[in-house]
């Protein structure tokens, strides 16, 4: 008896209830590709990726993105970017566009 108590003790300190949402970090960094003194501008964003739930995880990680997305862009269109990487990367290629645009310009 004693051997069965301890053995579903320790069975259930290893399992996890599968009801727990869990979230990850994910790092997206880009950096500009035009000559640059250093620091160069560089977008880094450290993002809770939502996993464990299919329906809450998707909702959540689609809700961040939206929220991401409309936050760092600037201009008259919102980034077509389908995920973080693309996102960094149409950023950047903003900041190069206006770059090579006003090349006497100081930005940021």
């Amino acid at each position: 008896m004693k051997y069965t108590v301890l053995f579903s003790l320790i069975l259930f300190s290893v399992t996890r209830c599968s009801n727990e949402l869990v979230f990850e970090y994910q790092n997206f960094v880009t950096t500009t590709t035009l000559p640059c003194k250093k620091p160069c501008p560089t977008i880094s964003l450290k993002i809770p990726i939502a996993k464990e739930l299919p329906i809450v995880a998707d909702s959540i990680n689609k809700k961040v993105f939206s929220v991401l997305n409309k936050i760092i862009y600037f201009g008259e269109k919102p980034y077509t970017a389908s995920n973080y990487k693309g996102l960094t990367t149409v950023f950047i290629g903003s900041y190069e566009k206006l770059q090579n645009d006003f090349p006497n310009d100081t930005f940021g």
